[in-house]
Order: structure tokens, then C-alpha cells, then sequence
């Protein structure tokens, strides 16, 4: 692969500039969309906040790989990016994405020297498993951090609402693999990271390098994204509404991709629609979102490993 560890930080970066400018990505911040509580801005500053997160994920997972995996430091790493955005913006943006995008910066890193798709799954899965109780510890003060809603109740083990669940991830020696073992059955972040990408590598990977080539990125991110909420009910939306209506979220995801063509007026006026039924019923797909960024990632990293940057 001929992309540095600098490189992998900088499409990592990218990735996410991509994915928030998404116009008009439906049922979230884009470019010509705010919320009351989350600015377009704050995602911008949000991909700042990730780059020096990301290159030290890359760097530690070439430098440790294949003997010494332990000291990676992912939890530090997804803490640090929601840390640094923080104190910036006073808003959850980038949790979900720096959960997906560390680990996999860490194992493009890792891979340097490799063919990085071909092996991203497997050694990902390897990198997650060697994590140690401080990364654990790391990301439930992360998750505390941004505040991420929707979690209360979910389950009585290192619940990272309560003031014990520091000690007890010590003195049980969980590590990030465990806690996201815990919660993969509601949380589709956990699920992905702790079975090799089935998302992203079956539905946002596969459309990216199905379309890049040919249409403009702009028009490649919402075929990414649309693909993935149609393929997979959104986390968010399922917590906040339950399981009927993000079924029925994706339902209408997928009868614009059957029903209409990728950079066409009629996909254009679709996604429009789109965006105006979620935006009015208050169903922010805010998951897809972060596997979209992640799929990005993915594939950019996979369009320069040949070339470099």
C-alpha cells in the first residue's frame, strides 16, 4: 500500500468532510441544513477535531502490528476525538464516527505494507479483541462525554451512566471487545465492529467502488448512504421511535432506489421528499450517517493504496 499513516489520517479526515456535505442526504445536517442543536459548522469542526485522533490510531497500529496490539490505544484515541470536538462545539457529532473510524484507521495502519482490503476485516477483528482495560475505560468516559441519548436502561453491566461502572470494568479486566459484545443486540455500531464490518463491507464499501469512477462524489456519498439505510433500520431512529418505524424509514430508502436513478432530476426530487418527511417527523437517520462516513473511508483509502495521495 502506498499511503502513509499521515495519508490514512488525511482520507479518514476526508471521509467525513464527504459525508456531511451530502446534499441533500436525507434527515440530517447537509450542507444547506442545520438543526437547532447541531450546526452544519459543528461537523465541519468535528473533521478537524478527528485527523490527529486518526493519524495516531494509524501510526500506533503499523507500529504495534502484528506483536503488540494491546498498546494501539483505540479507547484513547475515540475519547480524544470526542474530547477535541467538545470543547469546540458543545455537541455529540462525532462519536459514532470516530467508534468506526479509529478502529479502522488503526488497522489501515497495521496493514501499511499489505493489500489493506483484503485483510481489513479479519485484522480488524484481532485489533478490537487485543484491546486492554484502559481502552474500555477510555471509551465508556467517551460515550459519558458526548452524552449520547438513548442508552438509558439498556442494560444493568457497565451501564456508563453510573459513577461504579469505571471500577467494575477494572476489576472485571473488561476490555472494548467485551462492552461491545454487551450491546451489539441494540446498538448496530457494536454489532458492526465485533463482526467484521458486515455493513460496511456488504452495502457502503461495494456501492463507493461501484460508482466512484463515474459520478460525482456528491452523488456517490447519498448512493452510499441510501444503500445503507435501506439495507439496515437506523440505530438512532429505532431507539428514539422503536423497530416499526425505522423498518418503515428504510422501506421508503429503498423504494427511491428502486424507483429512480442514481444523479437523475427524478433521484434528486425523490431525496428531497425524502428529507422533508423525516425532517417533519423529527427520524434522524444519524447512524447511517456514521457508517456512511466509515464506508467513505473504506473506499477512499482503497482508491489511493495503488496511486498514494
Amino acid at each position: 500500500m502506498n499511503l502513509t499513516t499521515q495519508d490514512i489520517a488525511k482520507l479518514g479526515e476526508i471521509a467525513t468532510l464527504l459525508e456531511v456535505s451530502g446534499y441533500p442526504k436525507p434527515g440530517n445536517v447537509h450542507r444547506t441544513q442545520d438543526f437547532s442543536d447541531m450546526k452544519y459548522e459543528d461537523f465541519l469542526i468535528s473533521s478537524a477535531s478527528i485527523r490527529d485522533p486518526l493519524y495516531i490510531a494509524a501510526y500506533n497500529g503499523h507500529k504495534s502490528y502484528p506483536y503488540m496490539l494491546n498498546d494501539i490505544g483505540i479507547g484513547e484515541c475515540i475519547f480524544d476525538c470526542v474530547r477535541g470536538t467538545n470543547t469546540l462545539t458543545h455537541t455529540n457529532t462525532n462519536l459514532g464516527i470516530s467508534m468506526l473510524l479509529i478502529p479502522i484507521a488503526a488497522t489501515f495502519g497495521a496493514l501499511v505494507d499489505e493489500n489493506p482490503i483484503n485483510k481489513l476485516q479479519k485484522t480488524l477483528d484481532t485489533i478490537i479483541k487485543n484491546t486492554e482495560v484502559d481502552d474500555a475505560v477510555a471509551l465508556v468516559k467517551a460515550i459519558s462525554m458526548a452524552d449520547a441519548g438513548g442508552l438509558e436502561g439498556k442494560t444493568q453491566d457497565y451501564d456508563v451512566n453510573q459513577a461504579s461502572t469505571l471500577d467494575d470494568i477494572r476489576n472485571n479486566h473488561i476490555n472494548i471487545y467485551d462492552l461491545l459484545k454487551m450491546s451489539e443486540d441494540y446498538d448496530k455500531i457494536s454489532y458492526e465492529l465485533i463482526n467484521e464490518l458486515p455493513v460496511i463491507s456488504k452495502y457502503g464499501y461495494p456501492t463507493y467502488a461501484k460508482y466512484e469512477s463515474e459520478y460525482e462524489i456528491n452523488d456517490v456519498t447519498i448512493e452510499v448512504y441510501l444503500n445503507i439505510l435501506a439495507s439496515t433500520p437506523d440505530t438512532l431512529i429505532e431507539r428514539k421511535y422503536g423497530q416499526k418505524v425505522a423498518k418503515k424509514v428504510s422501506s421508503k430508502a429503498n423504494e427511491i432506489l428502486k424507483n429512480t436513478t442514481i444523479a437523475t432530476k427524478d433521484r434528486l426530487t425523490s431525496l428531497k421528499n425524502f428529507d422533508s418527511y423525516l425532517i417533519d417527523h423529527k427520524y434522524n437517520p444519524g447512524t447511517t450517517a456514521d457508517f456512511t462516513a466509515a464506508s467513505l473511508f473504506v473506499g477512499l483509502v482503497d482508491k489511493y493504496s495503488i496511486t498514494g495521495i
